[in-house]
C-alpha cells in the first residue's frame, strides 16, 4: 500500500506533468529567441501554488520541503523547454533563503509575493577574478550610519533584467587568514536593475536561454541595515546551506532535461524507419538510450536521498554533490545520445534535443564544476588531502 507522502508526491507529478504540457516546444522557441520571460508559465505554476512549495504556510506557501520542490524540477525539466531551471532562482534562493536566515519583517514582505509568483529573485555572487573562490570576492560594503556603501563588479549574472530583489553577496569586513569564512554578508536589494549605482552589460552566451547573462557594476549602491539576510560577517555559512539546494535542485534539472532527451530519443527510434524496420528495433540505437535511462535512474536515488536529508535537517553536502555531479554527466551523455540517435535530424531546431546538449553541457560547469564537487567529495568523505 502506498504512503501518504507517496500518493501526495504521485499527485504533485500529475499537476506538475499537466502544466509542462500546456506549454509546447514553439511557446519555449519563441521566449528564448525574443528573450522574453515565460510570463504565462510562471504563473501558471504559482497558481497550482508550486512556487511557494517550500515557504511555510503562515507566510501563503504550501508548507513542503526540498523533496517536493526536487519532484517539481524534475517533471518541469522533463517536461520541455527550461521550466526547471527557470524554478531556481526565486523558489530557491529567494523563497528558501528568506525562510531560512530571514527576519519576521523580511519573511512578511518577501515570502507570499515569492508564493504568489508576484516577485522574482537574482542572485549577485560570482567575480570574474575570484571564481569558484567565493573567498575572493572582491565587492565590498563599507558601513555609514545605518547604511552600506556597496561597490564592485558580479558576472554571469542571469535574470536581472526581469528580477524584483537581487541576493547581494559583498564582503564586509576584511580578509583574516585565522579565520577565512568570516566578513561575507548577504544582502536583499530591491529593483536591481533600476538603481543608478547599478549598470548593466550583457555577456554575449551562446546557450538558448530566453533570459540575458549579465556583468553588474555595482558603484557607491546604499543598501540599509534592515536588508542584510542573516548576520553581517556571518552570510558565507548561510550562503552555503543556500548553495547546497541549489545543487539539489539543479541535479533535478539536469536529471529532468536527461530523461526528456531520452524520452524524445525513443520517440524518434520507433518512428524513424530505416530498412524496412523501425531504427530503435538495431541495439546500435537502442543499447545506448537504455544505458543512459538506466544511469539517470540511478542518480535520482542519490539525489532525493540529498533532498530528504536537507528537509530532515541532516548534512547533505556528500549527496547534493554527488547528485549534481552524476546528473550533469549522464544527462550530457543521454543528450548526445539522443543527438546520435536523431541523426542529422538533431542538429535542427525542429528536434530540440542539440538545445538540451547544450543545456545540459553547462550543468556540469554550473552552479558549480564537477571538478569542484569531486574535490568535496574526495576531502570531505574520502579524507584525501586538500587538493586546492
Amino acid at each position: 500500500m502506498a504512503s501518504d507522502n507517496e500518493e501526495l508526491h504521485g499527485l504533485i507529478r500529475e499537476s506538475v506533468r499537466g502544466i509542462a504540457s500546456d506549454f509546447d516546444r514553439e511557446y519555449w522557441r519563441e521566449h528564448v529567441d525574443e528573450k522574453q520571460f515565460p510570463e504565462e508559465y510562471w504563473q501558471a505554476l504559482a497558481d497550482d501554488g508550486w512556487l511557494g512549495v517550500a515557504i511555510p504556510e503562515e507566510y501563503g506557501g504550501e508548507g513542503m520541503g526540498m523533496e517536493e520542490m526536487t519532484i517539481i524540477v524534475e517533471e518541469l525539466s522533463r517536461g520541455g523547454g527550461q521550466g526547471g531551471i527557470v524554478f531556481v532562482l526565486t523558489p530557491v534562493f529567494g523563497g528558501i533563503g528568506v525562510t531560512r536566515h530571514g527576519t519576521e519583517e523580511q519573511k512578511q514582505h518577501y515570502l507570499p509575493k515569492i508564493a504568489s509568483g508576484d516577485m522574482r529573485f537574482c542572485m549577485g555572487l560570482t567575480e570574474a577574478h575570484a571564481g569558484t573562490n567565493t573567498l575572493n570576492i572582491e565587492t565590498r560594503a563599507e558601513k555609514e550610519g545605518d547604511e552600506y556603501v556597496v561597490s564592485g563588479q558580479k558576472m554571469w549574472i542571469s535574470g536581472v533584467e526581469n528580477a524584483d530583489t537581487m541576493l547581494l553577496i559583498a564582503r564586509t569586513s576584511e580578509f583574516d587568514r585565522s579565520n577565512p569564512t568570516h566578513g561575507v554578508s548577504m544582502f536583499l536589494v530591491d529593483d536591481p536593475a533600476e538603481r543608478d549605482a547599478i549598470s548593466l552589460s550583457t555577456v554575449d552566451v551562446a546557450l538558448p536561454w530566453f533570459e540575458k547573462q549579465y556583468q553588474v557594476d555595482i558603484d557607491g549602491l546604499r543598501v540599509h541595515e534592515e536588508d542584510i539576510l542573516g548576520e553581517e560577517d556571518g552570510g558565507l555559512y548561510m550562503l552555503w546551506d543556500t548553495l547546497n539546494t541549489e545543487r539539489i535542485a539543479g541535479a533535478a534539472s539536469s536529471l529532468g532535461g536527461g530523461l526528456r532527451a531520452v524520452d524524445l530519443a525513443v520517440d524518434y527510434a520507433c518512428e524513424r524507419e530505416v530498412f524496412g524496420k523501425p531504427i530503435g528495433a538495431h541495439q546500435a540505437i537502442q543499447h545506448p538510450l537504455a544505458e543512459s535511462y538506466a544511469k539517470l535512474l540511478a542518480s535520482r536515488e542519490i539525489l532525493y536521498k540529498a533532498a530528504r536529508l536537507w528537509d530532515d535537517g541532516e548534512d547533505c553536502g556528500m549527496e547534493a554533490n554527488a547528485a549534481k555531479l552524476l546528473t550533469s554527466e549522464f544527462g550530457t551523455e543521454a543528450a548526445d545520445r539522443a543527438i546520435q540517435t536523431h541523426g542529422g535530424n538533431g542538429f535542427t531546431r525542429e528536434y530540440e534535443v542539440y538545445d538540451i546538449w547544450q543545456n545540459m553541457r553547462l550543468t556540469q560547469v554550473a552552479p558549480v564544476t564537477n571538478q569542484m564537487a569531486k574535490n568535496y567529495i574526495g576531502e570531505h568523505h574520502l579524507g584525501l588531502p586538500r587538493s586546492y
